[in-house]
Parts: C-alpha cells; sequence; structure tokens
C-alpha cells in the first residue's frame, strides 16, 4: 500500500479565513490524474526562493497556470546519526530509505516561469482523492520503504486561467538621465525591476493588480505611495497619530542604518505602508565606493497594529543608491501618476508638464 505524503497540523494554529477554492487538476507520482478543487490551509502565500535570483517570490494561486515537481536528487539512504554531540564522525545503522529533493517550476498567468526550491504548502483537496494534499521541498520516507511506496503530487495545473497580463511601459524627460525603476507589488508585498531603453522604462512578467512606481535619476528621485494594499489585509483606516505611534517602534528593528526617517505612511492598520529613508556614511570599503559621500535607501516597511503595538512584518528595498562626494542631491517627489497602476498603462512623465501632481518631501541629503 503507498503512503500518500499528506500535511499533518501536529498542534499548529492556524489562522481562520473563510477557505476561497480553485478547480485543478493534480498528477499524482504514481502517474495517475485527480480533478477537483484545491485550498491553500491557513490563506497563506505560495513561496519560492529561485535558483537565479537572491530575492523569494509570494505568490497568490490566482497568479498560477501549474507547479510541476522536478528530482533534483533522488536517492535510497542509510539512516545515521553522530557518534557524539560536536563530533563529524557518524554511526550507520541498518536499512535504507528513500530521499528525494525537489526543484519547482511555477508558470504564472503572465507567462513567466519561475524554477526554485518552494516552501512547503499545505493543500485541502475537494474530489475524489486525499482530503489533503502537501507540496513540499523535500520527501523523507521510513527505512525499509522504497520510492513506490510512496504517492505524492507531481503537477498542479490551475483550470480555466487567462495567461496574459499587459506591462506597464513609460518615459521619463526633464528630470535627468534614468538610472534605475523598481515597482512594489501592492498584492504581494514584493519588489519587482523595470527595463531601461534610453528615457523608457519596461515593467514585464507582471501579475493582476496594482503597482506603486519608484524611479532614480541622477538629479530626482520619484515615488508612488498609495494607500492600495493586499485583499486580505483587511484593516481599519490609519488612526491620525499613526506616525507617532509607529516611530515609537521604529528605533527597536535593527537595521545596517545609523541614520533613518519615516517620511510616509499609507494604508490600513492591518498593513501599513511607510515610506523610509535610510543613509550611512561608514561602512566597509566606503572610502573605495563612496568617497566624501554616504549610501542612502528609500524602503517599503510594512506594519500592522496588533492592540495598542505596531508591528513591523516586512521590508523592501525600493530604490538604492551610492553616492559619492560632489554628486547631485537627489530631491525626492511624491507623484499621482505612480501610485496604484494597473498593468497596461503608459506612464508619461515630463518635468515641463505642470507639476505632473507631485508633491515635494525633502532632498536626499
Amino acid at each position: 500500500m503507498k503512503k500518500i505524503i499528506l500535511f499533518m497540523l501536529l498542534g499548529v494554529a492556524l489562522p481562520m479565513f473563510a477557505a476561497k477554492w480553485y478547480p485543478a487538476r493534480i498528477e499524482m507520482s504514481d502517474n495517475k490524474e485527480i480533478k477537483g478543487q484545491l485550498s491553500i490551509m491557513g490563506n497563506r502565500p505560495i513561496i519560492i526562493s529561485p535558483v537565479d535570483s537572491k530575492y523569494r517570490r509570494k505568490l497568490k494561486p490566482e497568479d498560477i497556470v501549474s507547479i510541476t515537481q522536478k528530482y533534483e536528487q533522488k536517492t535510497m539512504n542509510q539512516p545515521w546519526m553522530y557518534k557524539e554531540a560536536g563530533k563529524v564522525e557518524k554511526v550507520y545503522f541498518d536499512g535504507k530509505y528513500p530521499f528525494i529533493d525537489f526543484l519547482t517550476e511555477i508558470v504564472l498567468v503572465s507567462g513567466e516561469v519561475i524554477r526554485g526550491h518552494i516552501v512547503a504548502v499545505p493543500f485541502r483537496f475537494k474530489g475524489k482523492g486525499p482530503n489533503k494534499l502537501f507540496l513540499t521541498r523535500q520527501i523523507k520516507g521510513s527505512t525499509g520503504e522504497k520510492f513506490d511506496d510512496l504517492l505524492y503530487p507531481m503537477k498542479v495545473t490551475f483550470l480555466n486561467r487567462v495567461r496574459h497580463v499587459p506591462p506597464i511601459m513609460g518615459t521619463v524627460t526633464g528630470f535627468g538621465k534614468l538610472l534605475k525603476v523598481t515597482a512594489m507589488d501592492n498584492q504581494r508585498a514584493t519588489v519587482c525591476f523595470a527595463e531601461l531603453k534610453g528615457d523608457s522604462f519596461l515593467l514585464d512578467n507582471l501579475l493582476p493588480g496594482t503597482y506603486d512606481i519608484y524611479i532614480l535619476t541622477d538629479s530626482y528621485a520619484l515615488c508612488g505611495l498609495s494607500g492600495g494594499v493586499p485583499d486580505k489585509a483587511a484593516g481599519d483606516p490609519i488612526p491620525a497619530n499613526a506616525m507617532e505611534q509607529i516611530n515609537k517602534a521604529f528605533p527597536k528593528a535593527d537595521d545596517f542604518f545609523p541614520d533613518r526617517w519615516i517620511l510616509k505612511a499609507a494604508g490600513t492598520t492591518g498593513f501599513t505602508k511607510t515610506l523610509v529613508y535610510k543613509r550611512r556614511a561608514e561602512y566597509y570599503a566606503a572610502k573605495k565606493h563612496t568617497p566624501g559621500g554616504y549610501i542612502w535607501h528609500l524602503d517599503v516597511w510594512n506594519w500592522h497594529k496588533a492592540g495598542d503595538e505596531w508591528k513591523i512584518d516586512t521590508r523592501c528595498i525600493m530604490l538604492r543608491h551610492k553616492q559619492k562626494g560632489g554628486e547631485k542631491t537627489r530631491k525626492l517627489y511624491q507623484i499621482k501618476a505612480l501610485e496604484n497602476v494597473k498593468p497596461g498603462a503608459d506612464i508619461i512623465l515630463n518635468f515641463k508638464d505642470g507639476e505632473n501632481g507631485r508633491k515635494f518631501i525633502r532632498n536626499l541629503d
């Protein structure tokens, strides 16, 4: 009898949300196919660490066309333990157990394909088959078992998915030489990076939702900080004293930068986005990289209010620059046209076209 690889709760309390079900087809390791509906236990995102990037990706089931598990390593291992604590010598025992390492391939509705290592995903399943399924990074069987004794999903295909999301394009003139463009995915709290060509930028491989865009030129930093937050981040409007309260918790967060300021806040009490400016003049090899200058970041720190306390959830680096001595100090502006931008938009920013809905925030000195 095959052992089905399932997810056991083991006393872990999961948040209680209304489950959202998705029609899906699952191909199992015994080459059989089951059809039904899937729901992620705990309403959590699907997280993958791509092999070609240091940034983890957080995805919603709505973003995904298919998830395929491919064998990275598949071996029969001998059980062992260390002979003595703190020593490298091992003691091996009789028998062998099956061990599998997976490389996961995710195809997104944008057409992008991500390959990497997935953080374990527990699914509920409604259909003819097990009521729980588990996509995981590794599987370790029991001593005496063979590979054929294990039963696990090899491919999950979400049905009825549209595969194209248009890009965001833009041109920036009159603000100086275009150096970098990034975007905050408001649904997933992750950073996207644009391709540049002269005064133009292209944000491709996007997922459904809205984006706040950040632009760096040789003279300005332009940002869009909207109230857009993930759908599941419910909360009340930010109270009038939110900045004062968050600033009390702000110094407690460890950080590489001794000088830092919260400039703006937007969102809800369940998901508050704060625009943070950070700067540091002294660091390793500073005299080589920024002689007479400093390194600075524009970050978005995401918080939530728990009772009377504000707690930090994630930090995203939107713009990073090593500013050398004598280099022009950037002026930071918030621009309405860069907020809550939908895929398919064509943004045109020209410094001479009036104010562009821009508001001066501070000099990045």
